[in-house]
């Protein structure tokens, strides 16, 4: 693993904990190699890299459960699988945290939109009852047993009902037994100010680019009590970036010259997939 130079000091000093977003196998083994400890399968991403589509309610539950199968036998810090609606019932969701559990992840996000949901920072969303979300909890917590697995509860009620009714469904929904709260979409500091006051501990927010929720500071963040602050879908914006540059330049020079910098070569991408390691095992087999 690369040596890691520089921790931001309250990351450092366990006071918050940064999640960054992955969506394939490469991404969270570069996530692990930068020296993050856990990370977060983010369906968003999910949809766009392996469809090309927008975060739309498209896949299945079998398909993000085959890609979080592939991530968490790759690397060895921890994997959270957003879980979108739970894709059915209580048993629906029963059926996806076994699978969770007995693959390693560390925990799922469940959210009380109705199927076909959608991202959190697109129009158009609709939640169901918050006792229907409630159940699916409780259905949650059931089935992982005792294993170390982590329920975050996600309500995306502040876009269709607006902030009073977001905060009534979280604490129904710690109520049930979520292990982490998380209000989507919060659209001003003021709301995320009341979020932190109003909601037990802990809670999780999502910094997106061009999302609803302002991008504050990390130290603004802890202070008004969040604990958890995804970064989901910057490595996804940051990665799509580079490759429509690397593109153009191809095309229109013929050259990656001007990109070396910003690339890495042969043997740097090398070490991050392991090919060393294949070198070996391939030596030893056939000795």
């Amino acid at each position: 693993m690369r040596e890691v130079t520089s921790v931001h000091p309250l990351i450092a000093q366990h006071r918050i904990i940064v999640v960054p977003g992955v969506y394939d196998v490469l991404s969270a083994k570069i996530a692990e190699r930068t020296g993050f400890h856990s990370v977060v399968l983010t369906g968003y991403g999910f949809a766009a890299a392996h469809l090309g589509e927008p975060d739309f309610g498209l896949f299945t539950q079998t398909e993000i459960l085959d890609c979080a199968r592939r991530i968490t036998a790759a690397v060895q810090i921890g994997v959270v699988v957003d879980g979108d609606t739970g894709y059915g019932g209580p048993l629906n969701v029963q059926r996806m945290v076994r699978e969770l559990v007995r693959m390693g992840a560390r925990g799922v996000i469940l959210e009380d939109q109705r199927w076909p949901k959608r991202c959190g920072h697109m129009r158009g969303k609709e939640v169901i009852d918050a006792d229907e979300h409630a159940q699916k909890i409780r259905a949650a917590k059931a089935a992982k047993g005792d294993a170390p697995f982590i329920v975050t509860a996600r309500t995306d009620a502040v876009m269709t009902h607006g902030l009073d009714e977001a905060l009534r469904r979280a604490r129904l929904y710690k109520e049930a037994g979520a292990d982490v709260l998380f209000v989507e979409g919060p659209r001003s500091k003021e709301e995320i100010a009341r979020i932190g006051r109003e909601l037990p501990a802990p809670l999780a927010i999502n910094l997106i680019e061009g999302g609803d929720t302002p991008l504050l500071p990390l130290e603004e963040i802890e202070a008004l009590g969040f604990y958890s602050v995804g970064f989901v879908l910057s490595g996804l914006y940051a990665a799509a970036h580079a490759l429509e540059r690397a593109y153009r330049e191809i095309r229109a020079r013929g050259s990656t010259d001007a990109l070396r910098r910003e690339m890495m070569d042969f043997s740097e991408f090398a070490a991050v997939v392991g090919l060393e390691q294949r070198y070996a095992d391939d030596a030893r087999f056939r000795a």
